[in-house]
């Protein structure tokens, strides 16, 4: 071990600020390719929508959702050069040439900033008029720094430059590599039931503040479950850890029973929060209909495509039919177009793109770097799972991006500068 220190600490000596060798290429082949399907269905969807075009071959006969096309092309492209350029620095030889740098190894920083974007929200929230109020899809607020959508407000607006991103997406990369620190300084904390305690309080507080400055119950829970899985992997006693994460399925079970029991038999209308109406709408889609309406259409959709598809751009559900097909439902429209092939290769692709990211974190000797890997394969792994089961049907509907495919820039392009970490870290791996 010492020798391969010795070996490391020269071989970082030779190499200058910015460093190619040793980068998995196919991590980025994998990434690269699902962001083709992201553009071909994308397309698909939005030309269909605005009843423009029926196949992906009749570009310019796009008019008014070019600029979505456009947008997402963009972001894809700002993504993949961030993942290579953070793939390629020597961020070990920059710390040493300007010490300033030294501040991010200080985890507060990552912490206080992931919660100062909701309570930013949340303070905005009382600025200015609500322009809009509960009846606009969308609406600039608080003072235009914040963009309201569907009634909940999980965007941030920089005026002038009319830019708006999702805090979310960003706070996930910035509370991985917070906790990653928090684990590889106090990891032996964990070993006993207050540091799991302290943890658990901890990751809650961002989980928390996501919840309720941007009512996003999904970016929640993906949130607290990163965190938490980075517990389980870095924690020395795991029976402890394990034994923690049952007592947290069991009280979660028993608050989603308790929150069904108080509304089922309730007006539709009348049911509150709407977390309680989605739940209700997966277990009695019959009795709810109008809110077990989207989880219906994306199973039509899957049905509809069989073994082989309908043809990218000949999908028919999607067609003032099955909303948001460019974002949290595009899987349906996958399936759809090209079949049950097209959904099982779309999902051997993920498993590829998680797989060598597995084998990166397997050859990792340091714990700080080995939690970031986990952190990033877990946002990963949860996303893909939780979007597949909410289509079809597996899981109560949420607001859940596909990675990589699902149209949104915020998640392309924060998703792409994690890869660009683990593809960093990864350097380090000795192949044979």
């Amino acid at each position: 071990m010492r020798e391969r220190s010795v070996k490391e600490s020269k071989k970082e000596n030779k190499e200058g600020f910015f460093s190619v060798k040793g980068i998995d290429i196919s991590i980025i082949f994998v990434a690269i390719f699902l962001s083709v399907f992201c553009l071909v269905f994308v397309y698909s969807a939005l030309a269909f929508e605005m009843g423009e075009a029926k196949t992906v071959l009749k570009f310019l006969t796009l008019k008014s959702s070019d600029r979505t096309i456009l947008k997402t092309v963009v972001y894809i492209v700002l993504g993949i050069v961030s993942m290579l350029v953070m793939s390629c620095v020597n961020y070990k030889k920059w710390r040493e040439k300007l010490p300033i740098l030294n501040i991010f190894s200080n985890p507060m920083l990552y912490y206080i900033l992931s919660v100062g974007f909701f309570v930013f929200i949340e303070i905005m929230k009382h600025v200015g008029n609500d322009a809009g109020g509960e009846t606009e899809k969308s609406a600039l607020v608080g003072g235009g720094w914040l963009l309201k959508a569907n009634n909940a407000y999980r965007w941030i607006h920089i005026p002038g430059l009319n830019i708006s991103f999702q805090p979310s997406e960003i706070v996930k990369l910035l509370l991985i590599i917070c906790f990653a620190i928090v684990i590889y300084n106090a990891g032996m904390c964990l070993e006993h039931y207050r540091g799991i305690a302290l943890y658990l309080f901890l990751i809650a507080i961002p989980a928390f503040a996501v919840l309720k400055a941007s009512s996003d119950l999904s970016g929640s829970l993906v949130v607290f479950g990163i965190l938490f899985v980075m517990m389980l992997v870095g924690a020395p006693n795991p029976k402890k850890s394990i034994s923690t994460a049952i007592v947290l399925v069991c009280a979660v079970l028993i608050a989603f029973g308790i929150l069904i029991a108080m509304n089922h038999g309730k007006e539709e209308a009348d049911i509150k929060p709407y977390q309680a109406k989605r739940l209700l709408a997966w277990l009695y889609p019959e009795d709810y209909p109008a809110s077990a309406d989207q989880t219906n259409q994306a199973l039509y959709a899957i049905g509809s495509g069989g073994y082989f598809g309908e043809g990218i751009g000949n999908g028919m559900q999607k067609v003032k039919k099955l909303p948001e097909a460019q974002n949290d439902m595009i899987f349906a429209l996958i399936c759809e177009e090209l079949g049950l092939v097209g959904g099982i290769s779309v999902l051997a692709l993920y498993f590829v793109l998680i797989f060598r990211m597995y084998m990166i974190s397997l050859n990792l000797d340091n714990l700080f770097e080995r939690m970031v890997v986990v952190g990033v394969i877990t946002h990963v792994a949860l996303q893909v799972i939780i979007n597949v089961c909410v289509v079809t049907r597996l899981f109560p509907n949420t607001g859940i991006p596909l990675p990589l495919i699902s149209s949104g820039g915020s998640s392309i392009l924060f998703m792409y500068l994690e890869l660009g970490l683990v593809l960093n870290i990864g350097k380090s791996v000795e192949r044979n």
